[in-house]
């Protein structure tokens, strides 16, 4: 049987049970927590004392600081609440506890059950049936909570040090450098500038994400590219040069791959998205032209609303005009319906048109004003640790509960206007974002949604949907009246 495996015999007054463990272990199972199983069972052989389950936690910490879970240490509790153990063998206490209330636990449960002591394999015994053991017990993991605190204290320490001198703060490597976290390797670093500046374009990241996995892009451990791992990735402050520690920057001492202004710029877009209302059940947006389409009828706004499958009918993409809002107002006819593909299609054509000589994207774009994008940011970041903070003042008794709520209206609105005020500022940068290397059309196909969005946001001010019969013809392969669309442009 194997030395690592869980297994009963019968229970004796001296069943024992080993537990090991481990907190540390970056490299899978340690050979550490072998050698304190192997160690425990020469103990437990040398007393005659059978072994009646063997448990193991690997790279999990026994202190306050953890959180966690120890499944074979829950594990064990079981087995002895089962009647099953008399006795739990550690090479030593802090193997087992740094936290005295799971201690005072295992003395209850020494009060109903079989279970009369812990042993550690250099001697020293802690009977939980006397007081004299339950005391020993506790001072020994009391002397572990202290030196727990100590090592967590050294670590702060030896880690804002590092952050001090801008090293790195060790881990795995990070995407877009060697192992030794400094030195840039470029195939990556490519990677990360390219889905910065697309994201900053106004793509999504479901769409750059796709296109990662579709070219075989793959992570610093070889795995496909998620959507909240690249936001993530492209979104930290080491690609920068910034070294981070408890909320401070620090100049790293790395290079940088992407530059102040572009980070600045990606959070603005972030930071200008987070809060929209969600597209469907995926979060997703599917429908081009939301927002531009207008019913002809009332004026009211057309919405995306898709024909589920059907007898004898396949789903359909559509668009309609809303009759009601969610507050049961009319607000439309919801008399119009034109199913989507050869309006998307017949708007896409008469935009790339506008565009097909590049130099128009090169004079529809705006000079993007990083100082101001970088004030945005400031200010609302400033407004919402504001907010944060009025929720420290009411735990701490410094506001009342009517304060709080007095102040917490007023510091709402004030985020919420310059969340605004960001959100249109770089959504109109971000429309501006058009390659000037290639015509719209050439890039159209392989954009994303919300990139296509941009570019038809630059000169169409609205689509109208006129009444009328527009299965009377075919066009591109469809039963679709053209004459029924109507493009306003922008001036």
């Amino acid at each position: 049987m194997s030395p690592t495996s869980t297994f009963f015999l019968p229970a004796r007054d001296a069943d024992t049970a080993i537990y090991a463990r481990l907190s540390r272990d970056r490299s899978g199972l340690s050979e550490n927590v072998n050698i304190q199983i192997a160690e425990a069972r020469d103990y437990a052989d040398e007393q005659t004392w059978p072994v009646v389950g063997v448990f193991k936690d690997n790279d999990i910490s026994a202190s306050k600081y953890s959180t966690k879970p120890r499944d074979d240490y829950d594990r064990l509790l079981g087995a002895i609440r089962r009647g099953q153990i008399n006795i739990i063998l550690i090479t030593e206490m802090p193997r087992l506890y740094r936290r005295l209330e799971e201690l005072l636990e295992l003395i209850k449960l020494a009060e109903t059950t079989k279970l009369r002591r812990i042993q550690t394999t250099d001697g020293i015994s802690y009977d939980l049936s006397t007081a004299e053991g339950i005391h020993a017990a506790i001072n020994a993991v009391n002397n572990a909570m202290l030196e727990a605190g100590r090592i967590s204290k050294r670590v702060k320490r030896k880690q804002k040090a590092r952050a001090l001198a801008g090293k790195t703060h060790g881990g795995g490597r990070p995407y877009g450098y060697e192992k030794d976290g400094v030195t840039v390797r470029e195939s990556e670093a490519a990677v990360i500038r390219e889905c910065a500046e697309r994201f900053i374009a106004g793509e999504s990241i479901r769409d750059i994400v796709m296109d990662l996995n579709t070219r075989g892009v793959r992570t610093a451990t070889g795995c496909e590219w998620r959507i909240e791992n690249l936001q993530r990735t492209i979104m930290k402050k080491r690609y920068v040069g910034v070294r981070e520690y408890e909320g401070q920057e620090y100049p790293a001492e790395w290079p940088a791959i992407l530059t102040r202004e572009q980070w600045d710029r990606m959070e603005a877009r972030r930071l200008s998205r987070q809060w929209r209302w969600p597209k469907g059940q995926t979060g997703t947006r599917k429908y081009l032209l939301t927002g531009f389409l207008y019913c002809g009828r009332c004026g009211g706004v057309m919405v995306g609303s898709g024909r589920t499958r059907q007898s004898g009918q396949p789903a359909q993409m559509r668009y309609r005009c809303r009759r009601t809002d969610n507050h049961g107002r009319v607000i439309g006819c919801g008399k119009s319906f034109r199913v989507a593909e050869p309006v998307e299609l017949l708007v896409k054509e008469a935009v790339c048109h506008v565009f097909d000589d590049p130099k128009v994207a090169v004079m529809l774009a705006p000079k993007v004003d990083e100082d101001k994008v970088r004030l945005l940011v400031q200010e609302y970041e400033r407004r919402k640790a504001k907010l944060d903070q009025l929720v420290t003042d009411y735990a701490t008794d410094v506001l009342s509960r009517d304060q709080f709520i007095q102040a917490k209206g007023i510091a709402e609105a004030s985020v919420k206007e310059a969340r605004e005020a960001l959100a249109h500022y770089q959504d109109k940068s971000a429309a501006a974002r058009v390659p000037a290397d290639q015509t719209i059309r050439e890039a159209w196909d392989t954009s994303g949604l919300e990139w296509r969005r941009s570019v038809v946001q630059l000169v169409v001010e609205k689509v109208v949907v006129r009444p009328g019969h527009p299965g009377s013809k075919r066009w591109r392969g469809y039963r679709f009246n053209p004459e029924f669309i109507e493009i306003e442009w922008k001036s």
